[in-house]
C-alpha cells in the first residue's frame, strides 16, 4: 500500500490477458464503442494464448469492422479465420457472408452462407443464415 495525503490507496496490480482485454472489448461493443472494440480485441488476439481465444477475438474485431462499414478488414480477418480454423469455427462464413452481401456481392455471400450451412447444420445463426439465404437467392432471382 502507499500513502497518498493522509489516505492509505491500495495498489492492485493486473496482469493483462487474452481473457481481460476480450472482456474489456466486449464491454466497449455493448456500448457501441467500436473503436476502443477494436483496440481491445487486437490486443487480445496478440495476447492469446490458445487457438481458441485466438479466434474468438479475431471474430469480435471482424465483427467491430463490420459494424463500422470497413468490410475490406473485416473480411481480411475472417479470410485467415477460414483459412486457419473454418471448419472448426464455421460461424466464420457466415459473418463473411455477410459481409459480401453489404458489398452487394451476392453471389460470394451465398457461396459462403450455404458453406456455413453445410458445416454446421444446428449452429447458432442457422436461423439467420436460412433467412440470409432465402433473401440472396431472391436477389438472384434463383428462389
Amino acid at each position: 500500500m502507499s500513502e497518498i495525503g493522509n489516505q492509505k490507496a491500495t495498489i492492485i496490480e493486473v496482469i493483462p490477458t487474452s481473457e481481460f482485454y476480450f472482456k474489456r472489448g466486449i464491454a466497449a461493443f455493448q456500448k457501441n464503442e467500436m473503436d476502443r472494440a477494436k483496440k481491445y480485441f487486437s490486443r487480445a488476439v496478440t495476447l492469446s494464448k490458445n487457438e481458441e481465444e485466438s479466434i474468438f477475438a479475431s471474430c469480435q474485431l471482424a465483427i467491430c469492422y463490420q459494424h463500422t462499414g470497413e468490410y475490406d478488414e473485416s473480411i481480411e480477418i475472417l479470410d485467415e479465420l477460414i483459412k486457419s480454423s473454418g471448419d472448426i469455427f464455421a460461424e466464420a462464413y457466415y459473418f463473411q457472408a455477410n459481409n459480401y452481401a453489404f458489398l452487394e456481392d451476392l453471389e460470394q455471400s451465398l457461396l459462403l452462407v450455404e458453406q456455413y450451412l453445410t458445416l454446421d447444420p444446428d449452429g447458432d445463426f442457422v436461423d439467420e443464415a436460412s433467412e440470409l439465404q432465402e433473401t440472396l437467392k431472391m436477389e438472384l432471382n434463383e428462389f
